[in-house]
């Protein structure tokens, strides 16, 4: 009896104690593991929520920054507002114009003093001052425009009362009239106030659920699931806030009581871990993915061009010469929008992306960066002759009659052309380049096309 007691003893102690404490310890480790990783997870998600936040306000600010230029480099409007201050005009094309075309709650219009000397308050024109409404950050964008060229458009976020505001102020100047001087001091205002309507369509736009305004004591907030306005604000104790991804919370719920509950699941546990792992990354994948499109066209949107552009750059360093990069704006887009509504605007624009997809080569990009612009990218070219009759396809396509609406329409486009690295060896440098040269485009009576680089000014005519 005393050795069946002592055998027994040896084998649990050589045996089935090391097997207990073996398994013990994978399943610890494995529980630890996976709680790692589902921390990972939370984490890794949360963070790439952060960046969409923070590019979903860039982007904005940008779309509105683009409409204040446009209403902002408007001979009529000089006239109507610097040489003969004309309300009934200003209120027509300033204020009901900017409520109907982006769906602003405020604009104004400020002397060279900075005083209001025009309103759009609540649907209706006066000349409320636009410091009483706005603050926190407003006098200091007003500041970065009048320090800046006289000539670009800045934007930031600022408060509206007890909301938040996205404001985009330009200077005013001429656009045809080049015997005026540029500089009129005058500025365009545009307030787009972020209610809780505005904030949840953003935050559905960009995968950001329950997207809203958050006090800094807030305990129902996450720490990681919020942002700071901007710099100019940046002494209030409101933060944008959202509703977390949470995959690694997921991954606890399902595989936990497995570990626990048998070791014979082990195997099982593991391929699941894997499996789920490799689901959650691909969601997070597709989620910045759809991020990083224009939600209309489907084309790469800003956020994403500059990021490709950046990498073609650097690869094309060590190999081809160079790349072409042109910048569009539709000429007469702004007549068919407002003379035929917002939904022939929108599928005119998916009509002008279509036709820009058939012009492309396999290895060119076509992107929409917001309004009636977009940018085409292309890869090892850098020969003018065949850029100009790349650009004067693109001209003669883009011109050909539309039909929108069960209405035949037409347009026009003119085109800024960079190359690098002639003009740049950065994505931004290249793309603020092919605006300057879209530019002088413009001012040459539309329809064409301008080399930056070009001294001569050599116009591609369509």
């Amino acid at each position: 009896m005393p050795r069946q007691i002592d055998a027994t003893r040896q084998f649990f102690f050589r045996v089935i104690l090391p097997l207990v404490l073996l398994t013990a310890l994978l399943l610890v480790g494995s529980a630890g593991g996976l709680i790692w990783l589902a921390n990972y997870q939370t984490e890794t998600a949360i963070s790439e929520q952060a960046r969409l936040a923070r590019a979903a306000i860039d982007v904005h600010g940008k779309a509105l920054a683009k409409g204040a230029s446009d209403y902002g480099h408007w001979d009529e409007a000089v006239v109507a507002i610097v040489d003969n201050f004309d309300f009934p005009w200003i209120d027509g094309n300033i204020g009901h114009a900017g409520e109907d075309s982006y769906g602003l709650a405020m604009s104004f219009v400020l002397d060279p003093e900075n005083r209001t000397v025009y309103s759009y308050v609540d649907k209706k024109g006066g000349a409320v001052d636009a410091r009483s409404l706005l603050s926190n950050g407003f006098n200091e964008i007003v500041a970065r425009t009048r320090g800046g060229d006289r000539v670009s458009a800045t934007f930031g976020l600022v408060s509206a009362g007890n909301e938040l505001a996205m404001v985009a102020v330009a200077p005013l100047r001429p656009f045809v009239d080049k015997t005026r001087p540029q500089d009129t001091g005058y500025l365009v205002v545009f307030v787009d106030v972020l209610t809780a309507a505005r904030l949840a369509d953003l935050g559905n736009t960009y995968l950001l659920p329950n997207l809203r305004l958050a006090d800094i004591d807030d305990e129902s907030v996450d720490p990681r699931a919020r942002i700071r306005f901007s710099d100019e604000i940046k002494a209030t104790a409101r933060y944008l806030a959202w509703d977390p991804a949470r995959p690694g919370d997921a991954l606890l719920r399902t595989a936990g009581p497995i570990l626990v509950i048998t070791l014979c699941a082990f195997v099982a546990l593991s391929v699941f871990v894997l499996r789920y792992s490799g689901e959650a990354a691909r969601l997070i994948r597709s989620s910045e993915a759809r991020a990083m499109r224009d939600a209309l066209t489907g084309l790469p949107n800003r956020v994403l061009l500059l990021d490709r552009l950046d990498r073609l750059i650097g690869h094309l360093k060590s190999r081809q010469p160079g790349v072409a990069l042109m910048y569009l704006d539709l000429d007469g887009f702004k007549a068919v929008n407002d003379g035929h509504g917002h939904a022939a605007g929108d599928e005119l624009l998916c009509q002008v992306a279509e036709r820009l997809r058939s012009l492309l080569r396999e290895q060119d990009t076509a992107a929409r960066l917001g309004g009636d612009e977009f940018v085409v990218v292309m890869p090892g070219l850098t020969n003018r002759d065949e850029l100009r009759t790349r650009a004067s396809r693109i001209i003669e396509t883009l011109r050909s009659p539309y039909r929108v609406t069960d209405t035949v329409v037409e347009i026009g486009v003119s085109i800024g052309i960079a190359v690098s690295p002639t003009d740049g060896r950065e994505g931004a440098d290249l793309l603020q380049k092919a605006d300057q040269a879209l530019y002088l485009a413009k001012s040459s009576g539309k329809g064409t096309a301008r080399f930056h680089s070009d001294k001569a000014l050599q116009v591609v005519g369509g």
